[in-house]
């Protein structure tokens, strides 16, 4: 498979982890700090469903937002269902969309796989954020992992760590797992 139709697949297991990540919070954890400064675990949860929302819209052809989502604005009393709901739609509109054709994003006009590459790797990305403000541990499924390393990867560092992006880079722990790895580059701590 070419990395043109991968996009699809990494998609739709982000949604994925996503959902499930989201079903096991506790409803006392709601309302607790995430592992992101000033979120709680409702606000990083609202954040990320403005993501999913994204790439939803993305490959259904409608219009999207240029800036971070705000997690105030995808707040939801159910928001498995609205994932889940997501997902569906995701399943439904991936088999029909044209992953080369041109779509708005940060960088202007892009091919929608290109479009699709960041939104997709933040719903995997704040995954993993979610385990860990729960103190659970999480692996990215390697593929993913791999993705999202590209990713991070292709981007200058000015771009990657602008404001609303992503924190300093911090050191791995000697014997960290990829997964960690990557999210300690990306600013997260990673120590136990």
């Amino acid at each position: 498979m070419n990395a043109t139709a991968q996009v699809g697949l990494r998609a739709t297991e982000a949604i994925g982890l996503l959902i499930d990540a989201v079903e096991q919070i506790p409803s006392e954890s709601w309302d607790l700090p995430s592992n992101l400064e000033g979120w709680s675990i409702r606000d990083l949860v609202g954040h990320v469903t403005g993501s999913a929302t994204k790439v939803v819209t993305l490959v259904e052809g409608g219009d999207i937002w240029q800036r971070p989502s705000q997690p105030d604005d995808w707040k939801s009393d159910d928001p498995a269902a609205r994932l889940r709901e997501l997902a569906a739609r995701l399943h439904d509109a991936l088999p029909g969309a044209d992953l080369d054709a041109l779509r708005p994003s940060p960088q202007g006009e892009v091919p929608l796989h290109r479009a699709l590459a960041y939104p997709v790797a933040d719903l995997a990305l704040h995954s993993w954020d979610l385990y860990r403000s729960r103190e659970q541990p999480f692996e990215l499924p390697e593929h993913l992992l791999e993705f999202c390393r590209q990713l991070v990867e292709s981007v200058p560092d000015d771009m990657l760590r602008r404001p609303g992006g992503f924190g300093p880079a911090r050191p791995a722990p000697e014997g960290a797992t990829p997964t960690a790895r990557l999210m300690a580059f990306l600013g997260r701590s990673v120590d136990n």
